[in-house]
This record gives structure tokens, C-alpha cells and sequence, in this order.
């Protein structure tokens, strides 16, 4: 499928009809039960997708309140994306009836190459989705979230439009990542869940994404890249332009049984992986919570335009835990090092009660940040960025015993602090906040509505030290990798 007609648009152009999607298809509505072209009809109108919606179906003349048509090429526009969810023997036949009207065609049908008889029914699908004239997502695939096409798979709507685009090999960890990410104040140009890549595939995505001036952070779970050297070129000509995260799943000898039974894809080496996030400036994660973690970093923090130190000041209720986080970061080469003699006499200036230690980590008991509203934290705070400039405040605070102290909110006090030290600094130095939480719902309650209000203004939020920790270690390589490979 390389026209010259489509060497000649350009990549988001081509793409256009799968994200910015005028009119849809959906094979796989019935007008007795609910089936899943029945829930993507209505997930469609949940998120005010504000195109044309032609179901498909041999007989039934309307369906879900709109006009039926009994074929792919019987509609009265041109489709330009196709949902279908019908028995996987009955897809090849329904593409193969299209004649040329459908752009893209998103089978979410299963029973083919995950399948030990689905073969020859996978290769009766390319061909039919090549002589109907269409590109082919999946089989097996959830298909397209799309912020500005106002189209979703997943209850809830669609959120804000945001900036982070993702593929996904895996139709259940898509949804995951969606759900998850919402929860975390993460928001989205677009996912795809890719399926069996039959036809589109990682190169595909991976071309749009870093093509698509709406997307400014990738992020991918891969099982398997056909053309790896494609893979790798796409990356090194982006010169790591955009952050890009990867989950791999696959990378020892169970995982790739485990890929292989589940998309039918075989799984390459581990050290390959290895070797292209290392020479690409790509950022390879080890789980779906590092691979949030570290989106969400992206999403908040601007890489650094100078040169990146490597230094992080620790501050935060917990002495026990500021020790073990200067442990985890120096582990990832990131250096919790003294304050500067300047700064230290500063502090020293502000006559800081009894029991608050300042030689980084920097532990202020909370009876001491319970005063005057969390001044005390702020002034601390306000005199080390008044004298030098780490590259990360790593921020943590204890919650059940913050919230501890009933008297006051003692919480709200110190995120406004924060914010307040966020709007003076800008982009000078990343803030990461960890709210550490033993779980109680009231707890979990007063941390995810503060989550999504830092996040808004630039501050990731993190459950704990090691998972910040990781984040900080992601953020200063793609630095370091910027910084070396632009001069």
C-alpha cells in the first residue's frame, strides 16, 4: 500500500481519516441484544463524535435510531473508518464489499493469527482489505481513542485533549492506560490499540506520532516490531524530538510465549531493546506503573534547556524515607549532594525551630510544617531556590500524618505552598511531589483530588519515593541524550 498518491501526502494527512474520522461504519450492531458495535455507537455519541454514523447489517433497516445499510459499499459517503466486530469468518467478505469506499477498516474480531487455525483466514483478510481498497487495523484490537475526533472505545467520554499519543499491541492494557492515565491527570492526542498488526503497525504509529504536531510524548506497549530496523531509523532521524516510552513486553523466554499465544507475534531479544533505548534516547520501562509514572513526568516537566546536573534536593516530613529515596537516586547517578555554603548560611538565617534537619534531605517534622499555615516550608523552600538551581525538588509528604493533625489542613496548606514555589521558579527546576498513602479510602480520597490540580500546573504526582526516584533518573537521560546529541 505505497502509492505515489500517499508518498505524496504527508503522513498526518494520511492519517487524517483515522483520527479526524467524518463518518463511520459499524458492522456488528443488532437490533435484539447489545452487541460491541451497539456499545461503540453509543461510546460514540458519549463523546460527541459529531461525524455520520452508518450501521452495518444484511436486513435490519435501522439500528441504535439511525439508517441500516446492508454493505460496506452501500452507504451514501465515503467511510472513513470502518468498526467492525463480527465472527471472524464473515470479515474477509464484508471488506471485500467496501469497493474502495472505506479509508481504514479496525477489525475487532479475534480468531486469527492468535489462533493455531486462524492463519489462512488472516491472510484472506489482508487480501480482502487490499482489493477493497482500505488500510487494515488489528484484527483483535479495541481500535482508536481520539480527543479531537471525539471517538473512544471506553465509557467516560472523552477528555481534555492533551498532548501524549500511545500504541498499544494489547487491547486490555489500552484500556488500562486510559483508565489509569485519567486517574493520574494524564491526557491524550490519541491511542491505538494495534492488535495483530496485519497491516498497520509500530513503524506506522511510530511515523504518525512523531509527524503529529499534537503529540509531543509517545509512549508504546510493543510484543513485536516486523521491520525492526524501520523501527530504529524512525528513531534516530527524531533525534529523540519527543520522549519516547516503551513497555516491551516479551523480553524473557515467557514473555514471549506468553506474546506469542496472545497476538500471534514472536518477540525479539531483551538486549536488543536495550541497546535501541540507549542509542534512540528512548525510555524503557519494566511496568504499566512506570510506564504512567513516567508519562505523566513528561507530560509535567519541560526537559532542561541547560546543561543537566544530575542534582536533586530532598524535602519532606520523614528521615527514614528522605535516606532510603538518596539511596534509590544514587543508584539511578543522581546526586542528593550537601546544600552550597551559601545557601546553608541562608537557611541558617531563618532560625528554623528545633528538630528540622537541612543538609539534603532536608526533613521538617510535620509538627514544624503544621505552623503559620506551612510557612515554614515555604520560606525553606523560597531561600534554597534563591540560591541555586537543582534539577529536581523531589518533595514528599507523609499523608496519614499530615492529616493527622485535625486542628489545621495542614495539607492544603503545603500544596499551596508548592504551587506557590512552582509559579517563582517556572522551568528552572522540575518539581516531582510524592504523597505517600497507606491506602485508607479517606486518605486516597484527599490525594486524588489534589493529584489532579498540581498536575494542571506542571508537578507529577507519585505513590512513592522509588517510583519519583525512577522518574527523575527518565527525565535526566532524556536530557543528558538531548544535550550531547544537539551540542
Amino acid at each position: 500500500m505505497n502509492s505515489s498518491f500517499e508518498q505524496i501526502v504527508s503522513v498526518t494527512d494520511r492519517f487524517a481519516p483515522l483520527f479526524m474520522p467524518k463518518t463511520i461504519a459499524v458492522a456488528g450492531v443488532s437490533g435484539k441484544t447489545i452487541k460491541q458495535g451497539n456499545t461503540f455507537i453509543r461510546r460514540l455519541r458519549e463523546s460527541g463524535f459529531q461525524g455520520t454514523i452508518y450501521p452495518i447489517h444484511p436486513s435490519e433497516r435501522r439500528l441504535e435510531g439511525l439508517v441500516a445499510y446492508p454493505s460496506l459499499g452501500d452507504t451514501p459517503e465515503i467511510i472513513d473508518y470502518a468498526f467492525v466486530a463480527i465472527t471472524a469468518e464473515r470479515v474477509p467478505d464484508l471488506l471485500l464489499s467496501a469497493r474502495g469506499r472505506v479509508c481504514y477498516a479496525q477489525v475487532m474480531s479475534s480468531g486469527f493469527d492468535e489462533s493455531a487455525d486462524g492463519q489462512n483466514l488472516s491472510q484472506a483478510l489482508v487480501d480482502a482489505a487490499r482489493r477493497g481498497g482500505m488500510r487494515l487495523l488489528g484484527p483483535n484490537c479495541m481500535g482508536t481513542y481520539s480527543s479531537r475526533g471525539r471517538v473512544s472505545f471506553i465509557d467516560g467520554g472523552i477528555d481534555t485533549a492533551g498532548s501524549i499519543g500511545v500504541m498499544s499491541q494489547s487491547g486490555g492494557l489500552s484500556m488500562d492506560i486510559l483508565r489509569h492515565g485519567r486517574s493520574r491527570g494524564l491526557h491524550f492526542s490519541s491511542l491505538v490499540s494495534l492488535g495483530n498488526c496485519v497491516d498497520i503497525g509500530p513503524n506506522d504509529l511510530l511515523e504518525y506520532f512523531i509527524s503529529d504536531p499534537n503529540t509531543h510524548i509517545i509512549g508504546a506497549y510493543i510484543e513485536n516490531v516486523r521491520d525492526g530496523r524501520r523501527f530504529f531509523e524512525l528513531l534516530r532521524a527524531a533525534n529523540a524530538s519527543k520522549p519516547f516510552v516503551i513497555l516491551k513486553g516479551g523480553r524473557t523466554s515467557q514473555g514471549q510465549r506468553a506474546a506469542a499465544s496472545h497476538t500471534g507475534s514472536l518477540a525479539s531479544d531483551d538486549h536488543i531493546w536495550g541497546a535501541l533505548a540507549k542509542q534512540t534516547g528512548s525510555i524503557l520501562v519494566d511496568s504499566l506503573e512506570q510506564f504512567i509514572d513516567i508519562l505523566a513526568a513528561f507530560q509535567a516537566c519541560i526537559p532542561c534547556a541547560v546543561i543537566p546536573s544530575g542534582r536533586i534536593l530532598l524535602f519532606g516530613n520523614g528521615g527514614g524515607a528522605g535516606v532510603l529515596a538518596a539511596d534509590c537516586l544514587a543508584r539511578f547517578g543522581l546526586d542528593v549532594a550537601p546544600l552550597q555554603a551559601a545557601t546553608a548560611e541562608a537557611i541558617a538565617h531563618l532560625h528554623l525551630p528545633a528538630g528540622a534537619s537541612v543538609a539534603n534531605p532536608i526533613d521538617v517534622p510535620a509538627n514544624i510544617l503544621q505552623r503559620e499555615h506551612g510557612a515554614w516550608a515555604q520560606r525553606i523552600l523560597e531561600t534554597i531556590c534563591a540560591n541555586e538551581s537543582p534539577e529536581t525538588i523531589l518533595i514528599h509528604l507523609n499523608l496519614p500524618v499530615i492529616l493527622g493533625y485535625r486542628h489545621v489542613d495542614m495539607l492544603d496548606d503545603l500544596i499551596e505552598t508548592i504551587l506557590r514555589v512552582k509559579r517563582q521558579i517556572g522551568t528552572r527546576s522540575h518539581i516531582l511531589l510524592v504523597l505517600r498513602s497507606t491506602g485508607e479510602p479517606e486518605i486516597e480520597a484527599r490525594k486524588r483530588a489534589r493529584v489532579l490540580q498540581v498536575m494542571k500546573v506542571g508537578i507529577p504526582v507519585f505513590d512513592g519515593l522509588a517510583d519519583a526516584a525512577y522518574a527523575a533518573a527518565a527525565l535526566h537521560a532524556y536530557a543528558c541524550f538531548r544535550h550531547v546529541r544537539r551540542g
